[in-house]
C-alpha cells in the first residue's frame, strides 16, 4: 500500500542519521553490516566510508553478509583490494548473518577471538539508528557509528525511498520501533 506523496516526504525527511565524526586513533575494527558481494549504491557508500577510515589507520574489517557464494567473495575481497584499498589479510567475511542483529552479533563473537573491543560501525545513513541501537542492546566495548560525509552518499534517502513509495523506509522505521520495544528481551 503507498503512502500518499505528502507522508512521503514527511517521512523520508525525519532523520535516523545518529553519526558522528570518529578519531583517527579510535578502533580495532571496522564493521559494514549487510554490504552484499554485489553491491548496490548503499553498499558502495558504506565501502566508501569504510575505506576513507581504514585508510587514516589500519583496522580490522569485518564484512557482513550471509547471503555470498565463496566464488562471489573471491571476486568481491578482490574489488575490496583494489578499488577501496583495503589489504586482503584485514578483510574478513561474516557469512552466517542475515540481519542486523546477527551481524552485531557474529561481530561481537570475532572481535572477541582476534582480541578486539572497540568497532567503528560504517552503515548507510538511514541504518544508523536500528544498528546503532542493536550496537547498544548487544556489544561489550566501546563503539562508534560513523557519519557519512556527503560526498560518499550515493542517492538521498528521500529519492531513494519516495521512488520506491516509501515502503522500505517505513519498514526501517518500524524495525527501530520493534528494537527499542523488545530491547529487554
Amino acid at each position: 500500500m503507498a503512502l500518499p506523496y505528502k507522508k512521503q516526504i514527511k517521512l523520508a525527511q525525519m532523520p535516523l542519521s545518529i553519526g558522528g565524526s570518529v578519531s583517527t586513533d579510535f578502533g580495532d575494527v571496522l564493521i559494514v553490516p549487510g554490504s552484499g558481494c554485489n553491491p548496490g549504491r548503499g553498499t558502495e557508500e558504506r565501502l566508501n566510508l569504510a575505506s576513507s577510515l581504514y585508510k587514516q589507520k589500519r583496522r580490522k574489517l569485518i564484512v557482513s553478509e550471509g547471503t555470498c557464494f565463496p566464488h562471489e567473495r573471491a571476486g568481491f575481497s578482490k574489488r575490496m583490494v583494489t578499488e577501496w584499498g583495503f589489504e586482503r589479510e584485514d578483510i574478513f567475511w561474516d557469512t552466517l548473518s542475515y540481519t542486523t542483529e546477527e551481524n552485531v552479533l557474529n561481530a561481537q563473537e570475532f572481535c572477541k577471538k582476534i582480541n578486539a573491543k572497540d568497532a567503528i560501525i560504517c552503515t548507510s545513513k538511514f541504518h544508523q539508528l536500528r544498528c546503532g541501537i542493536l550496537m547498544w542492546k548487544h556489544w561489550v566495548g566501546e563503539y562508534e557509528i560513523a557519519k557519512m560525509p556527503k560526498e560518499f552518499i550515493e542517492l538521498d534517502k528521500e529519492e531513494v525511498y519516495i521512488n520506491k513509495r516509501g515502503r522500505v523506509l517505513k519498514l526501517e522505521y518500524a524495525k527501530c520501533l520493534y528494537e527499542l520495544l523488545y530491547f529487554f528481551d
